[in-house]
């Protein structure tokens, strides 16, 4: 064979090797997975699972906050737009929590041009003062001043039931006999759920809250709270040996957007602390001053109070009249 039909030979069959090679190490395994043609892919693609799993595949496990979310403005925001896609949970662990908010929620509601109007628009930079929107809104009921749940999703009468373990500290009624507890009658039912789930979840720790709040389902958190904010709140009392109402009043005007020019809290998010006992709000004050209570808002607003301060603003408290909060109903 003449030597030039051999190189080419040669040359060939290198070619050809190193295309197949190349086929070996450079194609996709899934290649062919789902054969030549688009229509043979029809019975394998239907067949896996879903990345994205719509939020009726996590209702089964979180109704409350379903029914939350389902009941008002965040409705047409699927779950899956903040927490991730579903594929393979719950096996796989929780799915995340968004952690910086503020970053979210402007992907919807910062202020742009040619945005529609009936969808809330701000200044991100303005409004939260680098605070995260989870301290003022509830992330699936964001509406100040709106229900966090459906009056049927909640049973008060299973909440009262469960309120008998509470009176110990929180009184048969819900008003506290002593200064180291709060009263919780005729708080917020969004704010009680909302620390007690803090309770539960161990993002806020107290030796006799934590051991409490775990043994309570989300549910139980829910009745509860709904079966406190039905309930008559503590009248005010006059109050002595603590500090100085006026005084406190003045300090209380930097409090006001939160909590009310009262201590009646306009927005369901915040406690109200009107007719709370003095020693509770003074011990509850110092606390988050200490870093005892996590919460960043109070953290930097009493960071510049000092005791005399503080025992100002508890008296002013104490001293005011509560009103009740909007209240939930029980199942029919």
């Amino acid at each position: 064979m003449p030597k030039h039909i051999a190189r080419l030979i040669l040359v060939m069959v290198a070619f050809g090797a190193a295309a197949l090679l190349a086929k070996t190490l450079l194609t996709a395994d899934t290649f062919y997975e789902f054969g030549h043609y688009r229509g043979d892919s029809v019975v394998q693609l239907a067949a896996k699972e879903p990345v994205f799993q719509t939020p009726r595949y996590c209702e089964p496990c979180h109704a409350q906050r379903v029914a939350e979310w389902s009941a008002h403005s965040h409705k047409s925001v699927s779950c899956e737009v903040c927490h991730g896609p579903a594929q393979g949970h719950p096996a796989n662990g929780k799915l995340p929590i968004p952690k910086d908010t503020p970053q979210l929620c402007s992907l919807c509601h910062e202020a742009m041009a040619g945005r529609p109007r009936a969808q809330p628009q701000i200044d991100v930079a303005v409004h939260s003062m680098g605070e995260q929107c989870t301290l003022c809104h509830s992330p699936h009921v964001p509406k100040i001043g709106a229900l966090p749940v459906e009056v049927s999703t909640v049973d008060v009468e299973s909440g009262r039931k469960r309120a008998g373990k509470c009176a110990g500290c929180h009184g048969a009624d819900g008003i506290s006999g002593n200064e180291t507890w709060p009263s919780l009658a005729g708080q917020h039912a969004a704010y009680l759920g909302h620390i007690l789930g803090a309770y539960k979840s161990g993002a806020q720790k107290d030796v006799a809250m934590t051991p409490i709040a775990h043994e309570l389902s989300e549910a139980d958190v829910q009745n509860l709270a709904a079966h406190y904010a039905r309930l008559a709140c503590a009248p005010a009392t006059k109050v002595s040996g603590f500090g100085d109402a006026g005084a406190g009043k003045l300090v209380a005007k930097n409090c006001a957007p939160c909590h009310g020019e009262t201590g009646t809290s306009g927005n369901p998010a915040w406690p109200s602390l009107a007719g709370q006992k003095p020693g509770y709000l003074v011990n509850a004050l110092k606390a988050f001053r200490a870093g005892l209570r996590k919460d960043p808002m109070m953290a930097g607003v009493t960071r510049g109070l000092n005791d005399t301060d503080i025992a100002n603003l508890a008296t002013y408290y104490a001293e005011q009249s509560c009103a009740p909060a909007k209240q939930a109903r029980s199942t029919p």
